[in-house]
């Protein structure tokens, strides 16, 4: 069947891990206590923090305080950038923190270099761009917006989170195809991680697995595997 889409993760496929753990994270963990002191968490967002904080509580009690409100709570949100956790809420106020800081030019991201000519590559064949990754979709715009290479966000169609599910899960493959109204044969997912592979290719897409510079091991598998995007 003939590839319609490109799905694309980031880090570790389109920007470098390093560029997320030490600049992205640390930038957001720096600015977190001012962020919350400024701006009130919405009501939706702070009942899901109460409950992941309650069940951490149990499992890690020495380093949390007994219990959250809107003055400490950035120490509990701190303890899951430390502990790189795909939660709903902090990826948004991480998203909203970074969006200030490339907005004052504090932040800009950096892409492989191969990334660019890939997309427009892609766009002028008649194949669409998208991503998926755990950060908020505002973060994702905000990597291709503000990036080392220009802005990109016109070679992007959509953009998904975890909103449609984890991505070691076939369903959330599931979901995006019907989201962009096509079979699942005609996407292909582009990842550095083998379970995600395992899961998108279960739902019927195509899997790439890449394998930049900095990019964590992985275990053996059979997907095809490349050290950079072919134009």
């Amino acid at each position: 069947m003939m590839i319609k889409h490109n799905l694309l993760d980031i880090e570790g496929t389109t920007a470098p891990i390093s560029f997320v753990h030490q600049v992205l994270f640390p930038y957001a963990k720096e600015k977190l206590k001012s962020y919350l002191l400024n701006h009130s968490i919405p009501e939706n967002q702070w009942q899901e923090i109460t409950r992941e904080f309650l069940v951490d509580q149990s499992k890690f009690p020495e380093e949390l305080p007994k219990e959250i409100n809107p003055t400490n709570v950035y120490l509990y949100l701190e303890f899951l950038i430390l502990k790189d956790r795909k939660f709903g809420p902090l990826k948004e106020i991480q998203g909203k923190i970074w969006k200030v800081g490339y907005e004052s030019k504090e932040l800009k991201s950096i892409l492989f270099p191969d990334v660019k000519g890939f997309l427009e590559s892609s766009k002028e064949k008649g194949i669409s761009n998208h991503v998926y990754s755990s950060g908020s979709v505002e973060a994702q715009i905000l990597i291709y917006k503000y990036s080392n290479e220009g802005d990109l966000t016109s070679l992007f169609t959509s953009y998904f989170d975890t909103a449609v599910g984890g991505k070691r899960e076939k369903e959330s493959y599931l979901k995006i195809a019907n989201q962009l109204n096509c079979s699942t044969g005609e996407v292909c997912f582009f990842t550095d991680i083998v379970e995600e592979a395992e899961a998108a290719s279960s739902a019927g897409m195509s899997v790439v697995i890449l394998d930049r510079p900095g990019n964590i091991p992985q275990k053996e598998h059979q997907f095809p595997l490349i050290h950079e995007f072919k134009i």
